[in-house]
């Protein structure tokens, strides 16, 4: 009985936890990489970002660090 309800609180707390976590942290993501732009005072624009812009620039600092300095 007991085992029995240890893991009827035990699953839900572990859910909840995870996914309070991951909802931060996507929150956290959001929060930095989208830009809000004001048209009304009432309403917003968001500008999302281009993942694929930002994967190339990653990339190129990448090659670029790879690379020895010329002389």
């Amino acid at each position: 009985m007991a085992q029995n309800l240890v893991s009827s609180v035990t699953f839900p707390v572990l859910f909840f936890q995870l996914g309070f976590t991951f909802g931060n942290v996507v929150g956290m993501y959001l929060a930095q990489n989208y830009d809000m732009q004001i048209y009304n005072p009432l309403f917003f624009s968001l500008k999302i970002p281009n993942l694929a812009k930002k994967l190339e620039e990653i990339k190129k600092d990448l090659d670029a660090k790879k690379k020895p300095p010329s002389s």
